[in-house]
């Protein structure tokens, strides 16, 4: 079924956005012809984007926070309140006792509560919840390593993050007649880049119509077995994100699936593990914001 095709096409375009054809057909044990066709089709209706993220410790981002924003009135002022702050990198409506999520990144703890203080200012909010991430399991666009201490950029290095930063499959060639170097010299250094952790490629996916777009936010109180509860959720189909958090929850998730059923299958399998004595979740509504790009400076 192209549903079903869609959903592990988009699972691998999340896990490696510059995979080949070749490389996307093994994955999902499908045709190429069959494969090209249908990412094409997924990029160009607008369903997912590939794009590129530089490591946030490269773009000087220490103190990353997930905030539920209790509104009271009408969303909108507090939504583009949100979305023209760079310290919030994603947004979203969602459905349970609070109505809207974002994640902070910034610079550091003392910008995170400016940041978080200046959101409980905006006319409408009623409260804010924050949790802290201690460290991220697994995520698209979240180092699971930290950034290899000895990585340098050029000038030619931001260039290629910056592309790709707007087109996370842009060809080699392309790419080539940005820089001025030749196509294997570009491969080989945004290959370098991703194997050092500098970059990372994956797919956005717009969370409408069918194929892995419903998505659900997942809090997790954990027990004493804590280390095991936490890879077994991360060993379920769907997670797209796991982090260890500080706060209401021990660890928050985002789960993807087909449709609203699944969904629930999910959450069911989270509470039956072992060391999992608490579970609470919410819909995503509508994404307003899923932008990480920042300006990056030239490390010497």
């Amino acid at each position: 079924m192209t549903v079903d095709l869609d959903s592990k096409l988009i699972a691998a375009l999340q896990r490696n956005g510059r995979a080949t054809y070749r490389e996307l057909s093994v994955a999902v044990d499908a045709p190429r012809a069959a494969v090209s066709t249908r990412v094409q089709a997924l990029l160009d209706s607008g369903t997912v984007s590939v794009v590129a993220v530089a490591h946030p410790e490269l773009l000087g981002l220490k103190a990353l926070a997930h905030v539920s924003i209790a509104v009271s009135g009408p969303m909108t002022p507090v939504l583009d309140a949100l979305i023209e702050s760079e310290a919030a990198v994603y947004i979203s409506a969602v459905s349970g006792q609070y109505n809207v999520i974002a994640e902070l990144r910034v610079s550091s703890h003392d910008d995170l509560y400016r940041a978080i203080a200046e959101l409980r200012s905006q006319r409408g909010v009623r409260s804010v919840s924050t949790l802290v991430y201690v460290d991220v399991i697994k995520g698209i666009f979240m180092p699971e390593t930290a950034l290899q201490a000895d990585i340098r950029l050029d000038s030619t290095d931001v260039t290629l993050i910056e592309l790709l930063e707007r087109n996370g499959r842009m060809p080699f060639l392309e790419l080539a007649e940005h820089t001025g170097l030749s196509p294997s010299a570009v491969r080989n250094r945004v290959n370098h880049l991703i194997a050092s952790t500098a970059l990372r490629v994956g797919a956005v996916v717009k969370r409408r119509g069918g194929g892995r777009t419903l998505a659900m936010g997942i809090g997790v109180n954990l027990g004493s077995r804590d280390d095991n509860a936490v890879s077994e959720i991360e060993s379920l189909p769907g997670i797209e994100f796991l982090a260890r958090t500080l706060g209401r929850y021990d660890v928050i998730a985002t789960v993807a699936a087909n449709s609203s059923n699944d969904l629930h299958g999910l959450s069911e399998r989270i509470r039956g593990i072992d060391g999992v004595s608490g579970l609470e979740s919410w819909a995503h509504l509508e994404v307003f914001k899923e932008h990480y790009a920042r300006s990056l400076d030239v490390r010497g």
